[in-house]
């Protein structure tokens, strides 16, 4: 999957602007608090429906204006196009278009395309909290895998109307027909977790040992806290730990067992790398992460992601910031956001396009 194009009004700073691409990779250059990440996050939104730096939609249009509109259209790796738009006024409601036809609900977007970002935050897939690593699980196999999402799906919306009835302290007759229903959902989701997570762990590990230290290892684990070989085996594992937990739910008011509490371990040399592992190590994991996420995407999905580099040389090493951007700029097409063209003439070669902003103005430069 590339871009081809992006015209974009009235987006956060950016001025109007109509941009063609380059297949490998688009080099955006420009001083701090210029638009280069505003240039991604149009990139993005037009094909996810959303901020990734998770901005209200009105918070999107430009100071003192009254919409935004973006527009673009993207090839897949078997020469198939697609054209999508996406609008937002204030006070109203947003509308996104793939091909012409209106889409209602975001997740109809989720398998459309494929996007890896590389970020300064990618460090807290190590040592932030587990939500952070399940999020990354759940992005990796619901953009590869239709019915890991439709599985995803329901199961939030159980887990929502389960908490709701705990929450209301009403309904206990209820509580039965949500566990059994909650139990199905999240016992699929988590035996695809664990079973996913070694293609992605084999991956991880090969590319932390070319960027990193070779006699140091990255093992991934699937962190579940039920028993169960099989789909059948965790189902009764998990319905037997919320009936245990029965009473606890009531008085806390929330579901204490399933797959939204599960973690993945990610381990350096043998040991916990979010208690034990240097800040380096850790970044190096992240990189690693990033990387095996893109290798499973275009393998699962048989079309290559687009990759984003935002304003991650400055934590990277030069070893590794060459390491890193060879490994995606001859793989995927790539975005990179940094402030010194020096950046990327020290540390990847080979045809690219560059573009320079400058107070939210985007320019082809040579």
């Amino acid at each position: 999957m590339r871009y081809l194009e992006l015209r974009a009004e009235g987006f956060r700073n950016l001025a109007p602007c109509l941009l063609e691409f380059h297949p490998a990779v688009n080099f955006i250059h420009g001083s701090n608090g210029q638009g280069k990440t505003n240039l991604i996050e149009a990139l993005l939104y037009l094909v996810s429906g959303r901020s990734h730096r998770l901005a209200r939609d009105e918070d999107l249009i430009a100071f003192g204006g009254a919409h935004f509109h973006l527009a673009g259209s993207l090839a897949d790796d078997g020469g198939g196009q697609l054209r999508f738009s996406a609008a937002c006024a204030r006070g109203g409601a947003k509308k996104l278009t793939v091909d012409g036809d209106e889409i209602a609900r975001l997740s109809d977007l989720i398998g459309l395309t494929g996007t890896v970002i590389f970020g300064p935050g990618d460090v807290e897939l190590v040592d932030g909290e587990p939500e952070r690593r399940r999020r990354f699980l759940d992005y990796s196999f619901a953009k590869a895998d239709p019915l890991y999402l439709r599985r995803l799906l329901e199961y939030r919306r159980i887990l929502k109307q389960r908490n709701a009835l705990l929450k209301s302290g009403q309904g206990r007759g209820q509580l039965g027909l949500w566990t059994a229903r909650l139990a199905e959902t999240g016992a699929a989701i988590a035996l695809a977790r664990r079973r996913n997570l070694v293609d992605l762990a084999a991956a991880a590990g090969r590319y932390y040992r070319q960027i990193g230290p070779q006699e140091e290892g990255l093992a991934l684990a699937y962190e579940c806290r039920l028993q169960g070989e099989d789909e059948a085996a965790l189902r009764a594992a998990l319905a037997a730990a919320l009936e245990a937990l029965e009473s606890a739910e009531w008085l806390k008011k929330r579901t204490l067992a399933g797959p939204h509490l599960d973690d993945m371990c990610i381990d350096i040399g043998g040991r916990n790398a979010r208690k034990f592992a240097s800040q380096g190590q850790k970044r190096t994991a992240a990189v690693a992460l990033k990387l095996a996420q893109a290798e499973y995407l275009a393998r699962i999905r048989r079309d290559r992601p687009i990759v984003f580099l935002d304003d991650v040389f400055s934590e990277l090493d030069g070893r590794r910031r060459e390491q890193l951007c060879h490994l995606v700029g001859q793989n995927y097409q790539t975005f990179i956001a940094a402030p010194q063209v020096e950046d990327l003439r020290r540390e990847l070669f080979g045809d690219l396009q560059r573009f320079a902003v400058e107070g939210g103005r985007i320019s082809p430069a040579a």
